[in-house]
């Protein structure tokens, strides 16, 4: 068996960086909440292409086991999505 190019099977890995760079994007515009919203789907996202996929075909969202990463991105989601939910975004003065 011949060891995997680096980006042979990095498709699900660019479209959740793709969706990442655009919630920044959105922070970065002034769109905080649309934005943080944008990053928990990215990463709610990955956990359910994590899920799908095959270990070999998951290319960079493999680090642990699949249950680990999944549990894992699942986390992080929630965590950014209750964040984002509880954000005080009113003006001070």
């Amino acid at each position: 068996m011949t060891p995997a190019r680096f980006g042979a099977h990095f498709g699900a890995l660019w479209l959740i960086v793709v969706a990442l760079f655009a919630g920044l994007g959105m922070i970065g515009l002034g769109y905080v909440r649309l934005g943080g919203f944008t990053i928990a789907g990215a990463v709610f996202g990955a956990a359910l292409i994590r899920l799908a996929l095959p270990s070999s075909r998951a290319g960079g969202l493999v680090v642990r086991s699949r249950p680990g990463d999944v549990l894992f991105l699942l986390g992080m989601a929630a965590a950014l999505f209750v964040i984002v939910i509880t954000l005080d975004l009113s003006p001070r003065g």
